[in-house]
């Protein structure tokens, strides 16, 4: 075997190689609504007290009034948000309304 032709089959072989060692980047499904719900609890005026990416559970408070936005997955491999809230003496009623609108901006919709 000449000189050039080994060098050939050494440069395609490394190619191969490397063309194998490379990853493709699969993005996290619920990145953009992660963001989404954590930047719409303090665009209503909350303070962002829980962010567990492990429950998907975001929390934010202002008094005694709470903010809750839980992102998860759903079985058909879909990101589900359910937006709720929680206010006792009624300072807010219409705070689940402005952190749907305020995710939903976030969103681009």
């Amino acid at each position: 075997m000449s000189l050039a032709r080994y060098f050939a089959r050494f440069f395609f072989f490394t190619l191969t190689l490397g063309l194998a060692g490379c990853a493709t980047y699969e993005p996290d499904p619920l990145a953009a609504s992660w963001q989404a719900a954590t930047g719409a609890i303090t665009d209503v005026g909350l303070t962002l007290v829980t962010a567990d990416h492990a429950t998907g559970t975001i929390r934010g408070t202002k008094g005694k009034t709470e903010g809750i936005i839980a992102v998860r997955m759903r079985g058909d491999g879909r990101v589900g948000v359910e937006i709720t809230s929680r206010d006792p003496d009624r300072v807010d009623p219409t705070l689940t309304e402005r952190l749907t609108q305020a995710y939903n901006r976030r969103m681009g919709r």
